[in-house]
């Protein structure tokens, strides 16, 4: 079964968080960094290591760069572990070498991009590699504005799968969609008529829905709050009679729940827990005179 439904975030550009970082710096520096500049001169230099405070999987990494352009090319520095890799407490992952004022400019806003890519990336890894061949693990629209393509990425790179990035992707009829359109069937030929290329999804939200859904033959079904055993009365039927039309379930699903879903059969389930229940990973970075 393919692994995503549209294009998976595979990769990133500078141009997907140069504005980030821009509005990271400035957010955090609007005038002077009153603390560093009293304390210590423009030319003194220091080196830093990044070091991980538990294991993860490690994402982000081309943030550096980029924090380096927007300050002036005032420090270097040595990646030792690359995107995607794991690795454990106490591992040495990046060092910096460079003017000490501006090496402390970024400490937080380097933090803040590792840990929170990291965190996405070791969440979508632990979950994804312990239902491999029983779920597909899919991420959501549930994030930040700005940052969408960054945690999807995470996502992607802790071996998750990439639900639609935005509206243009692929449809979604929703609850509301099926109430004001009148039906089911209405919406789903509606949306075919228009996009005839783009996939379809269709949320149903209770077993009394699924024949209709099934006559309409989207090419997603997605189970909305559904309890264990009417997921799996509407998934036995789904492969019964329409074995084409892929299975989605959704709707404040936690890491506690996958093991009963787990055992139906592989379907997919979407969680926006990966991108917004999911904690900072603790790295650290530590500086010491050059």
């Amino acid at each position: 079964m393919d692994r995503f439904y549209t294009a998976p975030i595979s990769n990133l550009t500078p141009s997907d968080f140069t504005d980030l970082v821009r509005l990271a710096l400035t957010e955090d520096k609007p005038e002077n960094d009153i603390t560093s500049e009293s304390i210590f001169s423009s030319e003194q230099k220091c080196t830093a290591t990044l070091i991980a405070k538990e294991e993860g999987v490690l994402a982000g990494l081309a943030v550096i760069e980029e924090l380096k352009k927007q300050t002036g090319s005032l420090f270097t520095y040595t990646i030792h572990k690359q995107e995607g890799d794991t690795f454990q407490n106490k591992d040495t992952l990046i060092n910096l070498e460079g003017s000490l004022i501006v090496i402390l400019r970024i400490e937080r806003i380097l933090l803040n991009f590792l840990q929170y890519l990291s965190g996405i990336a070791t969440e979508a890894n632990k979950i994804s590699k312990k239902y491999e061949n029983k779920l597909l693990i899919f991420d959501t629209r549930k994030t930040l504005p700005g940052y969408r393509k960054l945690v999807k990425y995470a996502v992607y790179i802790g071996g998750a799968c990439n639900h639609r990035q935005n509206l243009s992707d692929m449809a979604l009829i929703k609850d509301n969609h099926v109430a004001m359109s009148g039906s089911i069937k209405e919406a789903v030929s509606k949306v075919r008529n228009k996009f005839p290329n783009k996939k379809v999804e269709l949320e149903i939200d209770g077993l009394h829905q699924l024949d209709e859904a099934l006559i309409a033959a989207p090419d997603i079904i997605m189970l909305d709050n559904f309890n264990t055993e009417d997921t799996k009365i509407a998934v036995e039927k789904i492969k019964l009679e329409k074995p084409n039309i892929r299975i989605e379930c959704s709707g404040g699903i936690t890491p506690e729940k996958l093991d009963n879903l787990s055992k139906i059969g592989l379907i997919g389930v979407s969680m926006g827990y990966l991108t917004h229940t999911t904690r900072f990973l603790d790295l650290s970075l530590e500086i010491e005179s050059h």
